[in-house]
């Protein structure tokens, strides 16, 4: 009997001992990674997922296959949902969070489970530097303005930053901005507005570089306000829309509602990985960062390049997920038109 103690318990080790001594590389060494996106292909979610998968694979020990995989639905939620609570808690399942992922949370009612902090973010590729504008004949040419004429602005749905930013700065700052939601994307809004049907709507600095360069050069449209805590090197003159709070308070509502925009492209794995594995992916990440053939790849799509480590991107949904149930009350009730 001793002898088949013995017998079986040296096997026991024996069979532990190769996944105990499991490194990163054994790991992922032939093993596909996933990167789940939150919308169809084609859109800028999809163009970093794929630039990632390209160019960060070779930095990972084990030099794994990096795989895109689509997944819109819930309004970006979906992507979200699948990676906190049913994908494997290995580190072998990623996500581009869609950028409004912490506000989504914060602000509740939406049937959200996860926790933003409870991800493991792994770093930051781009923020996005959204905007407010009005069309040249508007009688609104600034926030200012907006607080004495209402003016109809165009709109997807509640959730979308293109309708409750406009309805936030009704509630703090006192705007009278008339929402006309029902548009299907950022370009039907612009059209909208091109066509006179409204006077302005929400998008981005790079929607509006990209797909209405000409707006710029004959200044077809004023920004009345960038989304943000300060002001956008490339719009100076363009008040920041914290500039408009009046104390502690809406400044707090304020920035939350830009938290959008530092969001932005980033990327994270699912709670529980392996701490080794998530500090190899962060490394990885930040290795890419630097990667010549990932930046001329980059540089080809035009797309905004702004990266920001895991570690702060961490800690930002850490902090803004400790903010005062007070505050996060008033900024629940400032999105209620």
């Amino acid at each position: 009997m001793r002898k088949l103690v013995s017998t079986t318990f040296c096997c026991l080790a024996l069979a532990a001992a190769p996944a105990a001594a499991q490194t990163v590389a054994d790991f992922y060494r032939g093993k596909p990674i996933t990167i789940a996106v939150p919308a169809d292909p084609g859109g800028s979610y999809d163009l970093y997922a794929r630039l990632v998968s390209r160019h960060m694979a070779k930095y990972i020990p084990g030099n794994p296959n990096i795989l895109v995989q689509n997944m819109p639905g819930g309004g970006g939620l979906r992507a979200a949902e699948y990676i906190y609570s049913v994908a494997p808690k290995d580190g072998s399942a990623l996500a581009l969070p869609i950028q409004d992922i912490v506000l989504t949370e914060i602000l509740g009612g939406h049937g959200s489970t996860y926790k933003s902090a409870g991800f493991n973010w792994i770093g930051r590729l781009s923020n996005t530097v959204d905007i407010t504008v009005a069309w040249r004949d508007s009688p609104v040419k600034s926030i200012p303005d907006a607080r004495q004429i209402a003016i109809p602005l165009a709109g997807t749905g509640p959730t979308s930053p293109t309708v409750m930013n406009h309805v936030v700065l009704n509630n703090v700052l006192g705007t009278k901005f008339r929402i006309v939601a029902g548009y299907k994307a950022s370009n039907d809004m612009l059209a909208a507005v091109e066509k006179r049907e409204v006077d302005g709507a929400f998008t981005s600095w790079t929607t509006l570089k990209a797909s209405y360069p000409h707006w710029i050069a004959e200044k077809k449209v004023n920004i009345l306000t960038v989304y943000g805590k300060e002001r956008f090197a490339e719009l100076p003159d363009t008040p920041a829309v914290v500039e408009f709070a009046r104390d502690g308070d809406e400044r707090a509502i304020l920035e939350l509602i830009s938290s959008t925009g530092f969001v932005g492209r980033s990327l994270f794995a699912t709670p529980g990985a392996p701490p080794d594995r998530i500090a190899a992916l962060r490394q990885a990440f930040q290795a890419m960062l630097k990667d010549k053939e990932f930046l001329e790849s980059l540089a080809r799509t035009r797309a905004e390049f702004a990266p920001l480590s895991g570690e702060e991107m961490q800690a930002f949904a850490r902090a803004t997920g400790d903010l005062p149930p007070a505050l996060v009350e008033r900024a629940r009730a400032s999105t209620k038109p």
